[in-house]
């Protein structure tokens, strides 16, 4: 299968980088049911305008606070939220490296100028060719606008690149684009579906 791959597109949160904010919004917002919590994440106008790059992170705290009612201060919010990105995922870095160096690397996030200089502090900016980010490119996964802004700007097409990202709703959205696609969680999984694909050989650890 590696013939029909030349370039491969990770999400970061949960795939490269451990990112948790959940248990702050399941305090905050009382339930800790991850879909529940990661829907209204991402119904909020807060969110949606300060991951596409529209408003600063102050403006975001504060919207957000009023929009979730968080029973909290904008700046709490804002503290907690600065330090969701904890560090790179065990493995990440060995997995990054054993890409032969005939694919094309890159990222595609929604993600936050904040949480973007967090991680590129870990060193991982300087494993990928690129990054697509929403806060830069101005749109969010799933829609598909997000995934084709990352293939034009690897220069190739949908069916040349591999995806891989743990939320189920961003690889269904890969495949209608005409991507490859897989749902993985961690750099152990990410490892095992581009062995599987004949990205990695299996010999490489």
């Amino acid at each position: 299968m590696s013939n029909a791959i030349k370039g491969v597109l990770f999400d970061i949160g949960g795939v490269l980088v451990a990112l948790d904010g959940m248990p702050s919004l399941a305090k905050w917002l009382g339930t800790e049911v991850p879909d529940v919590l990661h829907a209204r994440w991402m119904a909020c106008p807060s969110v949606v305008a300060h991951e596409t790059g529209k408003i600063d992170a102050a403006t975001f705290a504060s919207g957000l606070v009023a929009d979730l009612q968080l029973p909290i201060t904008a700046d709490v919010f804002l503290d907690d939220f600065c330090r969701w990105p904890q560090g790179l995922l065990a493995g990440a870095r060995e997995l990054l490296d054993d890409i032969p160096r005939r694919y094309r690397v890159a990222a595609l996030s929604n993600t936050s100028a904040v949480h973007w200089a967090r991680i590129t502090d870990m060193g991982l900016g300087q494993r990928l060719e690129h990054a697509y980010l929403s806060h830069q490119t101005g749109y969010l996964k799933p829609a598909h606008e997000a995934f084709l802004a990352a293939t034009e700007g690897m220069a190739l097409s949908p069916s040349d690149v591999l995806f891989l990202d743990d939320g189920r709703i961003n690889v269904d959205a890969a495949e209608r684009v005409g991507m490859h696609a897989c749902l993985v969680t961690g750099p152990e999984e990410a490892r095992t579906a581009l062995v599987a694909w004949g990205v990695i050989p299996s010999s490489a650890r």
